[in-house]
């Protein structure tokens, strides 16, 4: 697993911040931070941890949803999708 620095919000220029936090969670997943088939924590926990509000994260996991890198069940929790190939 390789680590994944952590998340600094002005590290990367001028970006929405959902963007930025979906890039770090994808690259969370990429390390095997959450690995295919996890649940990620949950959304007001994310939100803390990111600090940021509840919708910019929610959009930020709207974006790892296009991206198909992770899958969200209501009332379940957001969960890691297998890798195609």
């Amino acid at each position: 697993m390789t680590a994944v620095p952590p998340y600094d919000p002005k590290a990367t220029g001028p970006s929405y911040v959902y963007m930025r936090i979906a890039d770090h969670l994808a690259a969370r997943i990429a390390a095997g931070e959450f690995p295919p088939d996890s649940m990620l924590p949950g959304e007001r926990a994310l939100a803390e941890e990111y600090e940021v509000a509840l919708n910019t994260l929610r959009r930020a996991i709207e974006e790892l949803t296009g991206r198909g890198l992770v899958v969200v069940l209501r009332a379940k929790g957001t969960f890691v999708t297998r890798p195609e190939g």
